[in-house]
């Protein structure tokens, strides 16, 4: 983030906490698709992911007046919503999103080029492994999405999770265990 950017989020967050609403969205609409994505990536399906976000953006407004200045706002966020998905999977059965699958096979632009037969086989992966994601642990799971996807390293991990690195690294080689196994047929 550049200076200039990061001089008008701190005036929005200033703002917002002095109870100025569309400061607050202006923080909401800068960062509601990465936490959507995440939301996403936890919970396995829209529905689940737009209400889990949602709730994280609710949360983060009534406790803005806890954000510290100099933190990361980002940072601040992600947490919420990760803490927020792991209460949705802990207190929700694992249900088959509607809809999901024919979503993906629609909204993927990048299959122009291959043949009908390679772009089924792909697909079947893809819900063979969403499917074996979506069974790891929640423990796991969130390390592996944190890892893999939102691309942070297993220090910005344990710091998020209030766990230590030996930690992160141990739930992350069991998920990718897992998986793997999971996923030998494919593979």
């Amino acid at each position: 983030m550049r200076q200039d950017e990061k001089k008008e989020e701190r005036m929005l967050i200033t703002q917002a906490k002095n109870g100025n609403v569309s400061a607050f969205e202006t923080l909401v609409k800068k960062y509601q698709n990465s936490i959507y994505y995440l939301c996403r990536r936890m919970t396995g399906s829209h529905q689940s992911a737009d209400d889990v976000s949602q709730e994280t953006f609710i949360k983060a407004y009534f406790a803005i007046n806890s954000f510290k200045d100099g933190m990361n706002f980002f940072t601040w966020i992600r947490k919420i919503a990760v803490n927020n998905s792991l209460n949705f999977i802990k207190v929700s059965k694992r249900e088959e999103p509607l809809g999901d699958s024919a979503e993906k096979i629609a909204g993927n632009s990048s299959m122009g080029q291959e043949l009908p037969h390679e772009m089924l086989q792909r697909n079947q992966t893809e819900q063979k492994f969403q499917k074996a994601l979506k069974a790891l642990p929640p423990e796991q799971k969130i390390v592996f999405i944190l890892r893999v996807y939102e691309n942070l390293s297993y220090k910005e991990i344990a710091q998020l999770l209030e766990i230590s690195e030996g930690t992160v690294m141990s739930r992350l080689s069991r998920a990718r265990e897992k998986l793997k196994s999971m996923m030998a047929e494919y593979l």
